[in-house]
């Protein structure tokens, strides 16, 4: 019984000898086949250290900076990039503690009567102005009164007072038209985690930057 464990030990040890030798003799040429495009593999960058050491230490100063923030701006992407930066966002899951803005200027003002629901009394009111010697108005689909409109607010405000000089009431100055000039994203009471990943996704959007804002009031959707 004792031969027979010895000799199937010895076997044992044989074969296990031959498997390695076979493995080391074959290993090489098997490595090389089993690789796939060998001739295509490039390294297409190596950080330095050094680079890598600012890097970090400039995201614990900003993630230092905008700790316990009520909200922090995400600004200053380009607009091709909004698609990517709304996945981005998208991708975080904040859920109603994100808020996207719309950062609007004023490029046209008017000089108007407020719209009224009545359009019989819209029609009175123009037929008044008429009246008083102000032909150049008109009726909008909404029934407000267009007295004119203007490059800018300090014109529209001085041809506001000529009207009330006639004799115009209720007649006003405000925005016309409006063009959009950024959008920025608005992450509120993020915790240092949030901060970290919102630091490290600004690398993606060269120009962009992070800040700690005071929170609009939650029901608040675009900014003027």
């Amino acid at each position: 019984m004792s031969r027979l464990i010895f000799f199937l030990l010895l076997v044992a040890v044989v074969a296990f000898g031959a498997h390695i030798w076979l493995n080391a003799e074959a290993g090489p040429a098997d490595v090389a086949a089993r690789e796939r495009n060998a001739n295509e593999v490039r390294i297409v960058a190596v950080t330095p250290p050094v680079v890598a050491a600012r890097r970090a230490e400039e995201t614990r100063r900003e993630v230092q900076s905008l700790a316990g923030a009520a909200c922090v701006e995400f600004s200053g992407f380009a607009a091709a990039d909004l698609p990517r930066a709304r996945d981005a966002f998208a991708a975080l899951r904040l859920g109603d503690r994100f808020m996207e803005r719309r950062i609007e200027d004023v490029s046209r003002y008017w000089v108007y009567v407020p719209p009224v629901s009545d359009r019989r009394i819209a029609d009175a009111t123009l037929a008044q102005i008429k009246r008083l010697g102000v032909n150049d108005v008109s009726m909008r689909p909404d029934n407000a009164i267009s007295l004119g409109v203007f490059s800018t607010e300090d014109a529209a405000r001085r041809f506001l007072a000529s009207m009330e000089a006639k004799g115009v009431k209720g007649a006003q100055a405000g925005a016309f038209t409006k063009e959009l000039r950024e959008v920025t994203m608005l992450v509120r009471e993020p915790d240092t985690e949030m901060v970290a990943r919102l630091t490290i996704l600004q690398r993606d959007f060269p120009g962009s930057q992070l800040r700690a804002v005071s929170c609009p009031a939650p029901d608040l959707k675009t900014a003027q």
